[in-house]
């Protein structure tokens, strides 16, 4: 074999090593973030959500199968969600309004959550600090980017951010809170005002 040909086997085993130790990386990359997801499982969070001329804070309630999302500022909203249905509730009106999330952006977020393999079809981007999941998907004929930006080392949910060609709505998380033991009317979605 000539030296010149040694070089090259030489040049791709490297680059096969190298793509390979790639793929591992990334493959334990999404290991960790799915895991730190799961974990979030009886946990609750502060966030203050941010889009156009809104500012709207609250806590948000991860359960086993359910997520609460209690908005306290400017107003007292409560959204309680599960992967194929909703509840809306405004307090001030005493009024309840049911929905589908299977098609929504919301079942993105419940398959990311619960499903290992949904997230291998996002793209990733790692640096020092930071950890971005994102992926651009079509609702109702609007192109969506959905990306979810994680602390690294140790890793903690961040920030939430929608972005559509006219509008950015950013959710961005802090005071984490683990170990919380909910009840099951917690995540009811029974109506509160029903007579």
């Amino acid at each position: 074999m000539l030296a010149k040909d040694m070089f090259f086997e030489k040049i791709k085993l490297i680059s096969l090593v190298l793509c390979f130790s790639q793929n591992l990386y990334a493959g334990s990359l999404y290991e960790k973030i799915f895991n730190y997801n799961d974990a979030l499982k009886n946990s609750s969070v502060n966030f203050i959500q941010t889009s156009s001329n809104h500012i709207q804070e609250g806590v948000v309630f991860f359960g086993e199968e359910r997520i609460k999302i209690n908005y306290t500022n400017p107003e007292k909203l409560t959204i309680i969600l599960s992967e194929k249905k909703g509840i809306y509730i405004n307090h001030k009106l005493k009024e309840s309004e049911f929905f589908k999330t299977k098609k929504s952006h919301i079942k993105n977020f419940f398959d990311i959550f619960h499903k290992k393999n949904r997230l291998k079809d996002m793209a990733i981007k790692e640096t020092a600090n930071q950890i971005k999941i994102s992926e651009k998907t079509h609702l109702d004929n609007t192109l969506l980017t959905i990306s979810l930006v994680y602390e690294n080392n140790p890793i903690k949910l961040r920030r939430l951010e929608i972005i559509s060609d006219d509008e950015k709505t950013q959710m961005g998380f802090f005071d984490h809170r683990k170990k919380n033991i909910f009840d099951k009317k917690f995540f009811s979605m029974i109506d509160p005002y029903l007579k």
